[in-house]
C-alpha cells in the first residue's frame, strides 16, 4: 500500500509539472499571437504595394509575406501605399491626410516624392554617432497628391542581426493617430513585457533567497545565485525585446546596449550554471566559460576604443558564444551516455537552450523570423519546470542547514571534549614520567655511575649514555600529542633495561618481537617493564626473567611483558600511588589508539601484561 501512495504522489508530480509547462507555453504563444510586432487595427490600415530591388539588381514584385533581405545591400522600394478600412476593405491610394507611421530597425530610410527634396531619416549615419544605433517608430508626411509612384532608399549600415528589418516595416506599416496609436503599440508588447517583468520580480526573490542561504551556509547556495541571474537577465531581455520599447523609452541608444547585454549575460550564466550540471567534463567546461567571459568583456570594452558600433559586435558575440556552445554540448552528451541514472533527464534540459541558441542563429542569419523565439520558449519551459523542482529543493535545503547546525554544535562540543581528553592526557604523561623518575632511581643510578667511574670508566661511559637517552625520551614526551611507532618505544625500553641490568646483572630480559608495523602511546610498555623489574624480579631472591613480546592476530597488534617474579591477587585493590601508571597507560591506550590494557597474575608463578591494539586504528 505505500508503495502504491509513493507511486501516485510520482505521477502527480510529473501531471502537474507538465501541466504547468503546457500553460507556460500556451500564454507564449497567445502572446506572441496577439501581439508579433502588429499594431491594432486603427482608423485605416497601410499596405505598400509596388516592387523593390536590391543594390544596382533587377525590379521585382513587393509579395506579401515573402522575405526581402535587409543585409545584402541597399534596397530600394517603388510603389504606393494603399489604404484599407479596419475591416479590410479597399479605400484606395493613401491620401495624405495623416502622418504614415513607420518602424524601423537598424534602418534608415530616404523618401523621393517627385519633383520634392529627398527625406531623408538617416538616424543610423555616422555624423549622429553610433550611440543612435536601435529599434525606433518614427511619424513621416507624404503630400499623397497623385498617383505617382514613390521611391524609399533603405539603408543598413549592418551586416548582421537584421535580417527582417524591411520584412518588420512592411508588416507594421500604420497612420500615426496620435496617442491612440502610441497606446495601441504599448499594448501589442503588454503581455511580453509583463512576463519579463514577472521573470525579473523572481529573479530578485531567488537573489534574496540565495544570499540568505549563502549568510547561513547553506551549500550549493551558488546554484540559485545563478539561476537568479539566468532568470533577470532572461526577463530583462524579454521586456526590452516587446513591442513599443521606443514608446515608453526614448532612448534608442539605452534600449540597444540594455537589450546586447541582456542577451549576452543571460548566455553567460546560463553556461556557467551548465558547467554545474557537468561531473568528468567540468573542467573543460569551466575553461570555455572563463574564455566566453574575456571574449564578452573585450567585446564591450571595443565600441569604447573605436568606432565599431556595439550593435556590430553581436556577431563576433554569437559566433563564439557558439563555439562555447557546441564544447558544452559536447560535455553534456558525453556525460549523459556514461551516467546511466535518473538524473540523464537534466542533462537533456541542460541541452535545449544551447540547441535553441543554434537555431535562432541560424534562423536570424536566413531570415525566417525575428531571433530569440526559439529561445523564448525553451526558457519559458525550462523556467516552469525549474520553479517547481526550486520549490522542492528549497525546503530540503532548510532542513539540512539545521541539520548542518546541529552537527556543528555537536563538533563544537566534541572538539571541547577532545580538548579536555588532551588536557587529561597531558597530565597523565607528566604523571608518568614523574612516576618514572623518582629521586631514588637517579640516586641509585649516578652512584652507581661513581663507583663505575674508579672500578670500569668503560661501562660507566655506557651506563651514562643510556641514564641521557632514558631521561630524554621522558622529558620528550611532555610535548607528545600523538602515537609513535612501537620500534621507538622499544629503544626507549631498552635504554631503561640496559641501566637496571648494571644495578641488577643476574637477572634476564628476553626480547621476541616478531612485529614493529604499529603505533602506540608513548611511555605505555616501558613502565610495564618496570613494574615487573621492581615489584616481580627484586622481591626475589635471586634472578628472574622479563619477557618482551610483540605479535599480532587477525584483529590486534600486541606487546606482552610477562615475569615470572613473585606475582600478586589481582582480586586485591591495587596500590595507587605505586601503580599510577597502570591507570593512565589504560586512559592513554583507549584515547589515543582505541587499546586497552589487560592484566594477568598469580601469586608465586608471575605476571602478565598485554596491550591489544585495534588494526583498523594504526598505521
Amino acid at each position: 500500500m505505500p508503495k502504491l501512495k509513493n507511486s501516485f504522489y510520482k505521477y502527480l508530480k510529473v501531471i502537474g509539472t507538465v501541466l504547468i509547462l503546457l500553460l507556460a507555453l500556451l500564454l507564449l504563444w497567445r502572446g506572441n499571437a496577439t501581439s508579433n510586432q502588429a499594431i491594432p487595427a486603427m482608423v485605416a490600415q497601410l499596405y505598400f504595394d509596388g516592387e523593390y530591388r536590391i543594390a544596382d539588381g533587377p525590379w521585382q514584385e513587393i509579395v506579401e509575406g515573402a522575405h526581402i533581405p535587409a543585409t545584402k545591400g541597399d534596397v530600394t522600394l517603388r510603389g504606393n501605399f494603399h489604404m484599407l478600412t479596419p475591416d479590410g476593405e479597399y479605400i484606395g491610394i493613401y491620401s495624405g491626410d495623416m502622418p504614415i507611421a513607420l518602424y524601423t530597425d537598424h534602418i534608415s530610410l530616404t523618401f523621393y516624392e517627385g519633383e520634392k527634396e529627398p527625406y531623408v531619416t538617416d538616424i543610423e549615419n555616422p555624423l549622429y554617432g553610433s550611440s543612435a544605433c536601435g529599434v525606433y517608430w518614427f511619424a513621416h508626411s507624404l503630400t499623397g497628391e497623385s498617383a505617382q509612384p514613390i521611391e524609399i532608399l533603405i539603408h543598413n549600415p549592418h551586416s548582421f542581426g537584421n535580417e527582417t528589418a524591411i520584412d518588420e516595416l512592411l508588416s507594421n506599416v500604420a497612420l500615426w493617430s496620435g496617442l491612440d496609436f502610441e497606446k495601441g503599440i504599448l499594448e501589442s508588447g503588454e503581455f511580453q513585457r509583463n512576463t519579463g517583468l514577472f521573470f525579473i520580480i523572481v529573479s530578485l526573490v531567488l537573489i534574496g533567497i540565495a544570499l540568505l542561504s549563502t549568510l547561513i551556509h547553506i551549500k550549493n547556495s551558488r546554484h540559485i545565485w545563478i539561476l537568479g541571474m539566468v532568470i533577470m537577465f532572461a526577463g530583462i531581455y524579454f521586456v526590452y525585446s516587446a513591442s513599443g520599447v521606443s514608446v515608453w523609452n526614448d532612448s534608442i541608444v539605452s534600449n540597444t546596449i540594455v537589450l546586447g547585454s541582456a542577451m549576452i549575460f543571460y548566455m553567460l550564466f546560463l553556461a556557467m550554471g551548465i558547467v554545474c550540471f557537468l561531473g568528468a567534463c567540468k573542467k573543460a567546461g569551466m575553461i570555455a566559460v572563463i574564455c566566453l567571459g574575456a571574449a564578452d568583456a573585450l567585446l564591450f570594452a571595443i565600441p569604447l576604443v573605436t568606432d565599431l558600433r556595439f550593435y556590430d559586435t553581436w556577431f563576433y558575440w554569437a559566433v563564439g558564444q557558439m563555439l562555447v556552445n557546441l564544447v558544452l554540448l559536447f560535455c553534456l552528451v558525453k556525460e549523459y551516455f556514461s551516467k546511466k541514472g535518473k538524473n540523464n533527464w537534466s542533462y537533456i534540459g541542460a541541452m535545449l537552450p544551447l540547441i535553441a541558441f543554434g537555431v535562432d542563429l541560424v534562423v536570424t542569419c536566413l531570415g525566417v523570423w525575428k531571433g530569440g523565439l526559439v529561445s523564448k520558449y525553451v526558457f519559458v519551459a525550462l523556467f516552469a519546470v525549474t520553479i517547481v523542482m526550486v520549490l522542492r529543493v528549497i525546503p530540503r535545503n532548510i532542513n539540512a542547514a539545521e541539520k548542518a547546525k546541529e552537527l556543528e554544535i555537536q563538533r563544537s562540543r566534541l572538539e571541547a571534549e577532545k580538548n579536555i581528553v588532551e588536557a587529561e592526557l597531558k597530565e597523565s604523561r607528566v604523571a608518568i614520567m614523574l612516576s618514572q623518575i623518582q629521586p631514588h632511581f637517579i640516586y641509585n643510578t649516578l652512584g652507581t655511575i661513581e663507583r663505575m667511574c674508579l672500578k670500569d670508566p668503560e661501562k660507566a661511559f655506557n651506563l651514562v649514555r643510556n641514564f641521557s637517552l632514558y631521561l630524554r625520551g621522558n622529558f620528550s614526551e611532555l610535548d607528545s600529542v600523538t602515537p609513535i611507532r612501537f620500534s621507538e618505544e622499544l629503544k626507549h625500553v631498552e635504554y631503561y633495561v640496559n641501566i637496571e641490568k648494571v644495578r641488577f646483572p643476574d637477572m634476564s630480559i628476553e626480547y621476541d618481537v616478531e612485529t614493529t608495523a604499529f603505533v602506540l602511546p608513548a611511555l605505555s610498555v616501558q613502565p610495564l617493564v618496570e613494574n615487573a623489574i621492581k615489584h616481580g624480579l627484586m622481591r626475589l631472591e635471586s634472578g628472574g626473567t622479563v619477557v618482551i613480546r610483540s605479535y599480532e592476530t587477525p584483529t590486534h597488534f600486541c606487546v606482552e611483558v610477562k615475569d615470572d617474579g613473585v606475582g600478586f591477587d589481582t582480586s586485591l585493590p591495587i596500590d595507587g600511588k605505586k601503580h599510577v601508571g597502570l591507570r593512565n597507560i589504560r586512559g592513554r591506550l583507549k584515547a589515543m589508539v582505541d587499546g586497552d590494557l589487560i592484566l594477568k597474575s598469580e601469586p608465586g608463578a608471575g605476571t602478565q601484561a598485554i596491550i591489544r591494539i585495534p588494526k583498523e586504528v594504526t598505521v
